[in-house]
């Protein structure tokens, strides 16, 4: 191999290194932003849900003995879906 066969080859490798996209450190910091903030809301509305629920257990032991149904998951999305428990 000639010493200008081999220059031209680094030069081709440095050229294409060089037309390489930089990596899109924006859009990964926007991502991780929205995923931030959608992990969050779950969190707290998952904290909102079981307060609701326990509330609704103190009121019906405040009751003593009335029959109401206290779902034990969330609902899905239609109404037919949650599981339901008799106190």
């Amino acid at each position: 191999m000639k010493t200008s066969e081999f220059s031209t080859t680094s030069e081709d490798s440095a050229v294409a290194v060089s037309n390489r996209r930089s990596f899109p450190l924006g859009t990964l910091m926007v991502c991780l932003t929205i995923w931030l903030i959608a992990t969050e809301i779950l969190i707290f509305d998952q904290i909102k849900f079981n307060a609701k629920a326990q509330l609704i257990e103190q009121a019906t032991r405040a009751i003593h003995g009335s029959q109401l149904l206290v779902p034990t998951e969330r609902p899905a999305h239609f109404p037919g879906a949650a599981k339901m428990e008799k106190l």
